[in-house]
């Protein structure tokens, strides 16, 4: 068969055609040969997307990116996690605790029951004011027992700062505000009554002693009430031999030289042989420093006792 350049040119053109769009000429603008079947398209190119803002940090309390749990917060420094400074259970550094306070305020109104009080003293830190005041009040106590005139117990009536204080009639000091209370290892160490610090008012076992006859005499306690400003002596008198003391007689020489009898005195004025009593007196006004002087009669006034005591 007999093929015309024209018919050429059309053949030439038609398997171009057959080699799908996607085919690139052959370089030197030849015309590709036919391979005898179509080739197959390839795949359709890939768009990328526009890039897009930066997805945010998650925060701690967002789930990790994974689907896992979140991830836990740092607990608060503290007492056991509270967030509250101090000492143990959230307590301020020098805080005792509530119960040790509470138990200390009990026996000091406890001034039906001295032993009770006694009792308070292991709650109260040795050498300390507080230890030194419910001394003292277990010691007026013991001494208004002694002399068979036992008071009621203190009326206690809880406040927002402490606790309000009220001894029974006839006995002391009047009524007060006990706050700000301190503490060490889990004891009472201070407080404050009616905004004072008691702790400078108070004397205690300075080993002052004295005898006569027989009968000795040893300063207990002393203190100048930071309520009344009456000073407070308790004295524990012991008898070899049956005596009779006039306790409503003593009398404090202060040491200026002035001398001011007893306003109320309590104890047992009747000793037998071999007995102690301990016995208290009161002198409005006075101040540590000067002397306490207690008389007496042995059996049938057969010696006269002159016992003289320096209190503080």
């Amino acid at each position: 068969m007999v093929v015309t350049r024209s018919c050429a040119l059309a053949l030439a053109v038609l398997l171009a055609g057959c080699g799908g769009p996607g085919a690139a000429a052959p370089a030197g603008g030849e015309a590709p040969q036919a391979t005898g079947a179509p080739s197959a398209p390839g795949p359709a190119p890939v768009l990328s997307p526009a890039p897009g803002p930066a997805p945010a940090a998650p925060s701690p309390a967002d789930p990790s990116p994974s689907g896992g749990p979140a991830q836990a917060t740092a607990e608060p420094s503290g007492s056991g996690g509270s967030g509250e400074p101090g000492g143990p259970g959230g307590r301020p550094e020098g805080e005792p605790p509530k119960e040790a306070v509470t138990g200390y305020l009990e026996a000091l109104a406890a001034t039906d029951d001295p032993d009770r009080m006694s009792e308070g003293l292991n709650l109260a830190a040795d050498d300390s004011a507080a230890h030194d005041l419910l001394l003292h009040a277990a010691s007026v106590a013991r001494a208004r027992a002694d002399g068979g005139r036992t008071p009621e117990a203190a009326g206690l009536t809880p406040t927002a700062d402490g606790a309000r204080l009220c001894p029974a009639e006839g006995n002391d000091p009047d009524c007060g505000e006990y706050t700000d209370f301190t503490g060490r290892d889990g004891l009472v160490t201070g407080l404050h009554i009616n905004g004072s610090d008691p702790g400078p008012s108070l004397i205690v076992g300075d080993g002052a002693t004295a005898d006569s006859e027989g009968v000795g005499a040893t300063l207990v306690t002393a203190y100048r009430s930071v309520v009344d400003h009456t000073l407070v002596v308790t004295v524990e008198f012991a008898a070899v031999d049956a005596v009779s003391l006039d306790l409503d007689g003593a009398v404090y020489r202060a040491a200026d030289g002035t001398g001011q009898r007893a306003e109320d005195a309590a104890g047992r004025r009747e000793l037998t042989a071999g007995t102690a009593t301990h016995a208290v007196f009161h002198f409005p006004d006075a101040l540590p420093g000067g002397e306490l002087s207690v008389g007496g009669c042995l059996a049938e006034c057969s010696a006269l006792v002159d016992l003289s005591l320096p209190v503080g």
